[in-house]
């Protein structure tokens, strides 16, 4: 076991390792700021494709396109990100043994190498349609085409074979999270109390049920509530306490559209994570994004068995993440408002230590320039918890938290921008960082949504495809 200290608090770290009988491990702990020298073994399985021929990054990387046309919150993203990942990872799983299976394991698969690429293929769109049935089958169908057409050594029948396993399984699980409360419209009652968080005019409340959401790999999203805001009892004395004040005051000099404050490599870094608007990838989708080029450079010889592998993970606990998140904002008595809430009303809420700016707006804005704020409650972070989230089960899978790397981004306002991490954590730190320059939340928010995704992603590595 290893163990690191991260402001004061212990996060657990395990080793990654795949039980294979026979055969190497194929996830080692990877030396600190150190590329992978090319592997010794693992060269039994000259059908995988490896690198940019990877089927499962080429599916990954359609997966950002998917989250591009779709837009919304991160719950349903996430859980197709997760339909998908896990239906290729049991796929991979059945033809060689690398993991516990997530929810199924074909026997008659066992060897079936020459079936790999087109069984992650016909999962992946499968997981896809599924998941996202509003999203345009032609379009999933051409990427599949491309797919399909990639080099493969699997013979004719090998390849029908991966056809029928990737379909089966992926149906599997699609039917497993029939009924899991995706789909639960009941509407959101809203609290008109000062300082309880209310939806924009005109737009619905951002997915007010997702809390309830069945997760993917840990018991209930309930289970990682971060508990009242600054250990106050009632909002009440929460929006009364000098703790309060500091914090709004904080976002209100460091936060606003016209910020003196902030510098500029602050607000580089706030659009460099926001990717709020829809048309990007979205917050979830830029981990998905880093998590390809973490492995790239860890695992330049990395074979898809590996890459399912870490995909499995990582999906599972930016979907359950999002659920736990979602439990937090909406599932609880803190639903507390916006910070351009506690900046321009606060009068309604009267404390000695905040005088109320009607006219102050978040640096967070649309491609027109107009301001605006995520339209949901402020507690927790959702980048936050994705972000520590991401970092904590990557860091698990290979084993270190100091996997340097350099990122880019798909938000508009960032065009261009790339950004480079000494370690895992320093980026989801960052990640909550932009959060507060944006004007968006506030430092509580952050700081609890950070343990949270630690904590939970521990839990998922602990729980599943071990």
């Amino acid at each position: 076991m290893l163990r690191s200290i991260r402001k004061g608090r212990t996060l657990r770290v395990a080793v990654a390792g795949l039980s294979l009988a026979g055969v190497a491990t194929l996830a080692p702990s990877v030396p600190a700021a150190a590329e992978v020298t090319p592997p010794a073994g693992d060269t039994s399985v000259p059908s995988t494709a490896r690198g940019s021929q990877d089927h499962v990054l080429y599916w990954n990387n359609v997966l950002l396109e998917v989250f591009r046309k779709t837009g919304g919150t991160p719950g349903p993203l996430t859980r197709g990100a997760a339909i998908l990942d896990l239906s290729i990872y049991d796929s991979a799983n059945s033809i060689r043994t690398i993991g516990k299976p997530y929810l199924t394991k074909d026997a008659s698969a066992a060897g079936a190498y020459g079936s790999l690429n087109t069984a992650i293929d016909y999962a992946a769109y499968t997981a896809l349609r599924g998941a996202f049935p509003a999203y345009p089958a032609a379009d999933l169908d051409a990427r599949l085409k491309t797919a399909l057409a990639l080099p493969d050594v699997g013979n004719s029948s090998q390849r029908a074979f991966g056809r029928d396993l990737g379909t089966r399984i992926a149906k599997a699980l699609l039917a497993h999270r029939t009924g899991d409360g995706s789909d639960d419209t009941t509407p959101y009652v809203v609290n008109t109390a000062p300082g309880h968080w209310q939806p924009a005019p005109g737009k619905p409340a951002g997915a007010p049920n997702w809390g309830k959401v069945k997760p993917f790999a840990i018991s209930s999203g309930s289970g990682f509530r971060p508990g009242p805001i600054g250990g106050f009892a009632t909002p009440e004395a929460l929006l009364k306490s000098p703790e309060y004040a500091d914090q709004v005051n904080e976002i209100k000099r460091i936060g606003g559209k016209n910020s003196t404050a902030r510098t500029a490599d602050q607000t580089e870094l706030a659009h460099f994570w926001a990717n709020d608007i829809d048309g990007t990838y979205k917050p979830v989708g830029q981990q998905f994004e880093h998590t390809a080029v973490i492995f790239k450079k860890y695992r330049p010889y990395g074979s898809s068995f590996e890459s399912a592998k870490l995909f499995g993970l990582t999906s599972a606990a930016l979907a359950d993440a999002a659920i736990a998140i979602w439990d937090s904002k909406y599932g609880t008595d803190w639903d507390v408002w916006r910070p351009v809430d506690a900046i321009t009303r606060a009068n309604e809420a009267p404390n000695p230590g905040i005088v109320a700016d009607p006219s102050w707006q978040p640096e967070e804005q649309d491609l027109a320039g107009n301001s605006f704020s995520p339209n949901f409650p402020t507690y927790v972070s959702g980048h936050s918890g994705v972000g520590s989230a991401w970092a904590g089960i990557v860091r698990n899978y290979f084993g270190t938290d100091k996997l340097s790397f350099t990122g880019g981004t798909d938000d508009p306002l960032a065009k261009g921008v790339t950004r480079s991490f000494p370690s895992l954590s320093a980026a989801a730190q960052e990640k909550a960082d932009s959060r507060k320059y944006l004007g968006v939340h506030f430092e509580w928010d952050n700081s609890a949504a950070l343990e949270l995704g630690y904590d939970l992603s521990d839990e998922v590595y602990r729980n599943i495809l071990n």
